[in-house]
């Protein structure tokens, strides 16, 4: 059974509802688009040249973002759309299992993504130790970690579920008896899944920091050079990973403390900022690895030659039809003027 809390009290009103409506379609478009050229770019074309460890790692990264995207963001957008939850009680409950898991995926991806660029410069002497079969067997390990909360909340559940008017989509639901059990179980929700794995990510992306500066003292000194491009892309997806989700994470533990009909208003802006990482990606890769960048410039050049080609085609197609109607009209006139002589 789906309930929700008082539109009138935490309903968002007309010109809220189309700011927000206008971002998720950013989100969603962005995150479908770029997220595809990446895992074209990187299984087909092979443009990301950086260790295919870490390549792998950002294939699952965009499928998790993709993920993110169709379950979470498409049902939000839909319901913000029609001010409530329309997609039925099935999808309701398939939306809330891939939204967790996703969000938790990605998260754990990320702690992979740093723990593993800080491995590789500071204990491998050479990367190519590092395989993409043996990245796909940790992001396997991953993705099955990533379904134990999701799986334990659902088999625990016996509220039913709360479509939100703060959020606009699915959670677990009203709570007429916030058992201790129930606050345990969330609580070890926020330290497993956001907790934990961002203070991996801060740590491990201060070591690379330091690694890099001490790499870039030691190179000026002997005259050398540091190979930056796989520490800024690693760095950078890790900053922003940071921002989509810290502020979220500072009152997620409070909020374990309340039902989520009570939900306050302003977490609604957290939880949005939590898609920020979706649309990221794609456009840290296209400023901090020429290759996909160069990949991405020969694609637009492609598709702008396969556009102005069919544009012409259709013009050229509609000049000449314009001919023969021309054509037409003056032999017409010249039939005409010939009977009447």
């Amino acid at each position: 059974m789906i309930t929700s809390n008082d539109i009138n009290e935490y309903g968002i009103n007309v010109e809220g509802r189309i700011f927000w409506i206008t971002y998720l379609v950013i989100v969603l478009l962005s995150s479908l688009i770029g997220d595809s050229i990446i895992l074209l770019a990187t299984i087909k074309y092979n443009a990301i040249k950086l260790n295919k460890f870490l390549v792998t790692i950002m294939q699952h990264i965009a499928v998790c973002d993709i993920l993110t995207s169709l379950s979470f963001v498409l049902p939000t957008l839909i319901s913000l759309i029609a001010n409530r939850w329309i997609l039925g009680e099935v999808l309701a409950y398939i939306h809330i299992f891939l939204n967790v898991f996703s969000i938790q995926a990605g998260i754990y991806l990320t702690c992979v993504l740093t723990s593993s660029k800080l491995l590789i410069l500071r204990f491998t002497k050479s990367s190519s130790s590092w395989h993409a079969k043996h990245a796909h067997v940790v992001c396997c390990v991953i993705w099955g970690c990533a379904l134990i909360w999701p799986a334990l909340r659902l088999g625990f559940d016996q509220y039913g579920l709360l479509f939100s008017y703060v959020h606009y989509n699915i959670n677990f639901g009203i709570y007429t008896e916030y058992t201790d059990f129930d606050k345990a179980l969330n609580e070890v929700f926020v330290y497993a899944v956001l907790y934990i794995p961002l203070l991996i990510v801060i740590l491990t992306t201060c070591g690379i920091l330091y690694y890099l500066r001490a790499a870039r003292k030691a190179a000026r000194a002997s005259g050398g050079h540091v190979r930056w491009q796989g520490i800024v892309t690693v760095v950078t997806v890790a900053v922003f990973l940071l921002i989509s989700f810290l502020p979220d994470s500072i009152t997620a533990l409070p909020l374990t403390k309340i039902a989520p009909e009570d939900t306050p208003k302003f977490s609604r802006a957290f939880e949005m900022l939590n898609t920020f990482n979706v649309v990221t990606n794609f456009y840290i890769y296209l400023f901090t690895i020429p290759s996909f960048r160069d990949f991405v410039r020969a694609g637009v050049g492609v598709v702008w030659v396969g556009v102005r080609s069919a544009v012409c085609k259709k013009w050229v197609h509609a000049a000449g039809a314009e001919t023969e109607r021309s054509a037409g009209r003056v032999n017409r006139i010249e039939t005409m003027e010939q009977s009447l002589v």
